[in-house]
């Protein structure tokens, strides 16, 4: 499986982020699966349509390689240099076109070569999992922290122990990403929530509070390709998608999941309630 669901605060700015820093050699295709309404082609400034939706109404009955072929002529590069597939505005149209992609367009992703990082928005609680969350090999919860408030703060690390809770029944591994490192260290939160859902979360990432890396991987500000890089937002992103990168390839050349330790033990990443 090659599906990386990412879902969570600032869900869309993080898978874009990811996909702009992927490692090298590979081009990855952000899906815009948010069942709440579309964002991201007013956001990168390209036309909405082809959508998910089209996606969906061209794929024949049978699915498979007609579903890979029409998601790939479909998919739409912005002058950044993003390629994606965006989802209807409206939260009904999105919510339907995610349900219906359920059937034939994301299951052939999920077993196809390329890799997909899917924008699912943000999980609420009570509500069942969308299904691009339920075909994810792996399952990134972007936390944004309340900087301004610590008490707010430890109200939304409540909030983020619940939805752990609610995902954590998924066949997917579970990666936490802390945005921003005040007023709580990162490694504070990832011990909270190891404490309460014990080894769900197998590691917790930081992600840089970064304006101006969110607006230069839209294509709004005048920031070179060189420059974007070596912002500290685009630093972390690369650093996880690397991680990312690495353990899928080890689940596809091992044919199962890898135990996490071992893993993650090889590329350097302390696992559990330690922030990288």
């Amino acid at each position: 499986m090659t599906i990386i669901a990412v879902t969570g605060d600032a869900a869309t700015t993080s898978a874009v982020a990811l996909a702009v820093g992927w490692p090298t050699g590979e081009e990855v295709t952000v899906l815009e699966a948010d069942p709440s309404g579309g964002s991201l082609a007013g956001w990168l400034d390209t036309p909405i349509q082809p959508s998910l939706a089209t996606i969906v109404a061209n794929v024949g009955a049978g699915g498979g390689r007609s579903a890979l072929d029409r998601f790939v002529t479909m998919t739409h590069r912005s002058e950044s240099g993003v390629c994606f597939v965006a989802n209807a505005v409206r939260a009904r149209a999105a919510h339907r076109a995610v349900e219906e992609a359920a059937t034939v367009v994301l299951p052939a992703l999920a077993a196809g070569p390329a890799t997909i990082i899917a924008d699912t928005g943000t999980h609420r609680a009570g509500e069942p999992p969308s299904s691009a969350l339920r075909v994810a090999d792996v399952v990134v919860i972007v936390h944004r922290q309340a900087s301004a408030s610590p008490a707010a703060a430890t109200v939304r690390i409540e909030r983020l122990v619940e939805m752990v809770e609610e995902l954590a029944h998924l066949d997917a591994a579970i990666v936490l990403a802390v945005v921003g490192d005040t007023p709580f260290d990162p490694a504070e939160i990832g011990a909270f929530v190891d404490q309460a859902m014990p080894d769900t979360v197998r590691m917790t990432m930081s992600l840089a509070d970064d304006p101006l890396a969110a607006a230069a991987i839209a294509g709004r500000t005048g920031v070179s390709a060189k420059r974007l890089l070596r912002l500290p937002l685009m630093r972390n992103a690369s650093r996880l998608a690397g991680v990312l990168d690495d353990l899928l390839d080890a689940r596809q050349r091992s044919g199962a999941a890898p135990r996490f330790d071992t893993f993650l033990a090889q590329v350097g990443v302390v696992t559990r309630s330690t922030a990288v």
